[in-house]
């Protein structure tokens, strides 16, 4: 799929275990059991059902991971991720229990805590995966092709199986996926010491979909990731890893990139001037041609977030614990007379609303109130630190995957850079995403026990 040239090898021997080579191959099984998901059609996913393909899909994904776990227990105590795996654990738990006494449907909020789960299973077997002895470059390899994969599995199954066009295209078709290679070309444009043809395939692909689906949102990993991986060059440069002479050679590929787009831009102009005038209105006119008072992402937003804090100000000691994940919401009605002006309502039912919102930081709130919202923010804070942390700890030495150790860091910025607007953990596929970056940062605090207790050859 991604025809990249291998890296140069460490010659820091890091020893495998036995288990090296099945917890690798488990591990490609893993992360392709979600790599055909899609996002289900409104009339499935209102009564919360659930096709045999995806139900295949959690058989493989829970398969696999038991096997990977059967493979490596004895590596899950193994700090410090082990530590960041009890946490989410734990909160896994207390999200379930809480909802379980408030009365939600445990359908509901199994369905809707699923993501979290695997973020969890991701973490566990990307920990076994760095504990086992397994490179950091082998661990990312399956993440970047299922990433891309999905994009483009997305897209497809949007026009074939969802009758959608491209005067009609939009969340249909837009895969979790996106954030993530955002936030790994970055981290490969900005750190990566040699070229790969990974990187315009990965561009190509992000931002091929971006284009079809007109995904505004997406602007802010793009910004995010770009200071992010500036941010961590000068690290390196400061932790003696890269010369602050390479700057300007790392930002060629993006005046490359700038100018493939800007042609795709003018092609796309004269073979599809549908697709650039919805752009035009999406980006400038969505507001003025239908005479709301504010963008209409802005509004379903706020009538989404006001109704929650109604709900919560009505027995307030639900702000300590929330009202469960999976429970009951619906967007503020004052709103919906201008949010009709652009989305028809039709008899859709906006009193009995229950998957995990449009921001991170509202959904945590109503779900798990404040004990939610810190947890959230826990994990976030958490996987970025643990993997700068890793990065540092191998500065005084650094292999030729040294690069990826800063990838986490840069994935949680990108997706905190969408927060607000949208709620990643909403998909299967992104908390398996994640979870691998949670867990990535083990491989590196494992090669920075051995640099530390034995002589380089």
């Amino acid at each position: 799929m991604i025809p990249a040239p291998a890296d140069s090898p460490d010659l820091l021997i890091i020893p495998k275990s036995p288990q090296a080579l099945w917890v690798e191959r488990l591990l490609w099984v893993f992360l392709f059991s979600f790599a055909f998901d899609y996002r289900a059609s409104l009339a499935r996913e209102g009564a919360g059902g659930s096709g045999i393909d995806q139900l295949l899909f959690l058989a493989i994904c829970i398969a696999s991971t038991m096997g990977i776990v059967a493979l490596g227990w004895r590596y899950l105590t193994i700090r410090p991720g082990a530590w960041l795996i009890t946490f989410w654990g734990l909160f896994i738990v207390f999200m379930i229990g809480n909802a379980v006494l408030q009365g939600v449907q445990p359908g509901r909020s199994i369905r809707v805590a699923l993501p979290f789960v695997f973020c969890l299973f991701a973490m566990v077997n990307s920990h076994i995966a760095g504990c086992v002895g397994i490179r950091p470059s082998r661990i990312v390899t399956p993440v970047l092709v299922v990433a891309c994969i999905n994009v483009v599995w997305r897209i497809v199954h949007g026009f074939l199986f969802k009758e959608v066009s491209l005067e009609t295209v939009r969340l249909e078709v837009m895969s979790p996926a996106n954030n993530w290679i955002i936030a790994w070309i970055s981290c490969a444009i900005m750190l990566r010491g040699r070229w790969s043809w990974s990187l315009p395939i990965a561009c190509a692909v992000v931002f091929g979909g971006v284009f079809i689906t007109i995904t505004r949102s997406l602007i802010f990993p793009m910004v995010a990731g770009g200071i992010t991986s500036v941010f961590c060059f000068f690290l390196c440069v400061r932790w003696g890893i890269l010369p602050i002479s390479s700057f300007l050679r790392r930002l060629a590929p993006v005046a490359a990139v700038g100018g493939l787009a800007l042609l795709a831009i003018i092609i796309a102009a004269v073979t599809m001037p549908a697709m650039i005038e919805r752009w035009n209105e999406r980006l400038f006119h969505n507001a003025s041609t239908v005479n709301l008072s504010k963008d209409i992402s802005y509004l379903t937003r706020v009538a989404e977030a006001d109704a929650m804090i109604k709900i919560l100000k009505s027995d307030p000691v639900h702000f300590i614990n929330g009202r469960g994940i999976g429970a009951s919401y619906y967007w503020d009605r004052a709103y919906l007379p201008e949010i009709n002006l652009v989305i028809p309502l039709g008899d859709d039912n906006f009193d009995d609303i229950w998957f995990a919102g449009h921001s991170i930081w509202t959904y945590s709130i109503f779900s798990g109130g404040v004990i939610g919202f810190l947890c959230y923010l826990t994990l976030l804070v958490g996987v970025g630190t643990f993997s700068l942390k890793a990065a540092w700890a191998n500065a005084s030495d650094p292999g030729p995957d040294q690069w990826l150790a800063f990838l986490p860091f840069i994935a949680t910025c990108c997706i905190v850079s969408e927060s607000l607007t949208s709620n990643p953990f909403q998909e299967r596929l992104l908390g398996i995403l994640f979870g691998m970056m949670a867990g990535l940062p083990q491989a590196f605090m494992v090669r920075a026990s051995w640099l530390h207790t034995t002589s380089r050859p």
